[in-house]
């Protein structure tokens, strides 16, 4: 433990990682080092430790090297053709499940990757209905796999945005949606572990990272229901813009704001009406 921290803080990382890296991957937590701290540790598990250790101090992030994350409770796996699922998204999926009933409706999750909001409001659910959808064909190999784990049956298509439902001819009720948002000019602002290892695909949009919402706002008629409703996560200084989009584009809508837990906008949500 102590030469894994030294080399994350020599390679400009967060010693903690260490200790995350020991409990995911063997299930040894800090008690269990206290307790039993004078044990040998064998030498395949210490090969496999540092070898685990040397790929977050090169910067990958730690979900990736041990091929999963947490996620409201649940253990979901991920890898490098999907987005890892923030803190802020578990927000996102609290308050649709507060928000909406569990009355039989449609939910959409647009643009799911790991299937993480999809699949646990799925999990929470008995009567609705939701359907996921991601471009990445990658990404949504590792939802499957991630239904399967959970035990969740839901429907999965591949196709942009909202394509895969209105070739079905798929009406929803809700809709769901975390798209990528971060501007192309906001490269500098990230942390280089995210931009050098997370996919590209899950992260960046044009006009300033709108353009996906935008496409969703004006593609509303094919695929909501008359009263349907919209939850969008959304970059902190996005929600103005955003707002006065939808106003324009749909003046009887009136968009709303939930900030997150760190008081930032986050969640932008409204009940469409044409």
């Amino acid at each position: 433990m102590k030469e894994a921290e030294a080399s994350l803080i020599l390679s400009d990382r967060e010693p903690r990682i260490a200790s995350l890296l020991l409990e995911d991957l063997f299930g040894i937590d800090r008690t269990y080092l206290m307790l039993h701290g004078d044990k040998e540790v064998p030498r395949e598990r210490r090969g496999m430790f540092e070898k685990a250790v040397a790929r977050a101090a090169a910067g990958e992030p730690y979900q990736y090297v041990t091929g999963f994350c947490w996620f409201c409770g649940y253990k979901m796996k991920v890898d490098e053709n999907t987005l890892i699922p923030r803190n802020e998204t578990e927000e996102l999926v609290e308050f649709v499940l507060q928000q909406e009933p569990d009355d039989g409706r449609t939910v959409a999750d647009i643009g799911t990757g790991t299937g993480a909001i999809g699949l646990l409001l799925q999990k929470h659910w008995h009567k609705n209905r939701v359907v996921l959808t991601d471009v990445s064909l990658r990404a949504l190999e590792v939802a499957e796999d991630n239904a399967g784990a959970l035990g969740v049956s839901t429907e999965i298509f591949c196709g942009s945005l909202f394509e895969p439902l209105t070739e079905r001819g798929i009406t929803v009720d809700c809709i769901v949606s975390n798209p990528p948002y971060i501007a192309y000019d906001e490269k500098g602002e990230m942390d280089a572990s995210v931009y050098r290892h997370e996919p590209h695909l899950a992260l960046f949009a044009d006009d300033s990272g709108l353009a996906l919402y935008k496409q969703m706002i004006d593609g509303l008629p094919a695929v909501l229901a008359k009263g349907g409703t919209v939850y969008f996560e959304i970059g902190w200084r996005q929600y103005t813009a955003l707002s006065s989009y939808i106003k324009k584009v749909w003046p009887k809508t009136r968009p709303q704001l939930k900030k997150d837990m760190n008081g930032q906008d986050r969640i932008l949500f409204f009940r469409w009406e044409d």
